[in-house]
């Protein structure tokens, strides 16, 4: 089978959306059933292994602080371009052309969108939709985002043989709102890279001590700074716990800036001068195993996710984990999580609270979630893949 990848999620800083696109292209071409790889990024056309060294050869290094940057004259122009009315859609539809253009050389390859949209193609095609957190939760992401995304999802999905989904969450909310057939689309579950393992204190001393940390001494959150994440909820929870536990255990953010954070940032600012809040910015890959075994517990109190991949990586890493009862993380952890109610401060601070005074019950969320991350792969999260490419061209 040959197979065309839209490769635009890989642009730094590396993602949720981007981490599923690099680990899905690196075992696609390992795999034997794949003969080629096209990707694509923008008008930019790449082989696989190009691809995949243009993502791993880059600079580690994030630049300045998101507290602390500055716009440049580029960031100042690409802000007013983009204030244009309609400025942006036309941008898009002009690059759009073009990549259809190229598309049409290789119709009988299969396409695959990891990233909600297909471009127009007339072979066969594939997409993953990760959630649909733009239509519960609107509020929570840019306009022109959300606008973009319900003009073009119903026609993406109308036009895709078939749909890949992260969650069976998401996936039936997929098939109820969209009356999509369930022979169309299948979820697969992501998976973790083979780095993510519970690391010895010698393993993770370099890597934490670069930060200042210490070992089994923080609570750890891993994701974008966006509403969504819930960032505000577990600020909110942390301050409830008594003074002491909050000295012992500051809270580590560790994520790249989203949209709509503007307030959020500043409130972590402040408790980062007032209550000893630690804002590591985005953290590379080969930083984040140590990270997370270094944690005392890690919490994702993500109001929604399509899957939810820090869970995960924090599990593999034998760190207990607590996120919100009902959501995918709940789903896929089957009981190897500590589960809170979505959005109450005060229910997730007594979890935390729970969690941090009790050495055997961390052990035992550790030791679960160890059993259960075993059961992820992206090994496995590509063959399945591969089984809907041969069922779409059998």
């Amino acid at each position: 089978m040959d197979l065309i990848l839209n490769a635009e999620s890989l642009r730094p800083p590396l993602t949720g959306i981007g981490n599923y696109t690099f680990n899905i292209l690196r075992e696609m071409e390992c795999a034997s059933a794949i003969e080629s790889i096209d990707c694509f990024d923008g008008r930019l056309w790449k082989g696989a292994v190009e691809q995949l060294s243009a993502v791993t050869s880059r600079p580690l290094s994030q630049g300045l602080s998101t507290l602390d940057r500055k716009g440049g004259v580029a960031d100042d122009l690409k802000k007013l371009v983009r204030g244009i009315p309609g400025a942006n859609r036309l941008r898009v539809a002009m690059l759009n052309r073009d990549i259809s253009r190229k598309l049409r050389s290789f119709s009988g390859a299969i396409y695959h969108e990891p990233n909600f949209i297909l471009k127009d193609y007339d072979g066969p095609s594939v997409v993953t939709v990760h959630d649909l957190s733009f239509l519960h939760y609107p509020q929570y992401h840019p306009r022109e985002r959300v606008a973009w995304l319900k003009r073009e999802l119903r026609k993406s999905i109308g036009r895709a043989d078939f749909v890949i989904t992260d969650s069976e969450l998401v996936r039936t909310e997929l098939m109820e709102r969209f009356h999509l057939p369930e022979n169309r689309t299948q979820a697969i579950y992501l998976g973790t890279d083979d780095t993510f393992y519970p690391r010895s204190l010698d393993q993770i001393n370099g890597d934490i001590k670069v930060y200042g940390l210490h070992n089994k001494n923080y609570i750890l959150f891993v994701g974008t700074l966006e509403p969504r994440k819930g960032l505000g909820v577990l600020l909110d929870a942390w301050l409830l716990l008594p003074e002491t536990m909050r000295r012992r255990f500051p809270i580590v953010i560790a994520g790249a800036s989203g949209w709509k954070n503007t307030e959020l940032l500043s409130r972590i600012k402040f408790l980062k001068e007032t209550e000893g809040l630690r804002y590591l910015e985005y953290v590379p890959l080969d930083k984040l195993p140590a990270l997370y075994s270094a944690a005392t517990i890690c919490v994702n109190p993500s109001i929604y996710e399509g899957f939810g991949l820090p869970v995960l990586e924090a599990m593999a890493c034998g760190t207990p984990v607590i996120c919100g009862d009902g959501t995918s993380m709940a789903e896929f952890s089957a009981g190897a999580c500590s589960l809170c109610e979505v959005s109450d401060s005060e229910d997730l601070s007594s979890s935390m609270e729970g969690l941090l005074n009790d050495d055997v019950l961390r052990n035992k969320f550790a030791t679960k979630g160890l059993l259960r991350a075993a059961d992820f792969s992206w090994q496995r999260c590509a063959k399945e893949t591969i089984d809907v490419y041969g069922h779409i061209v059998g």
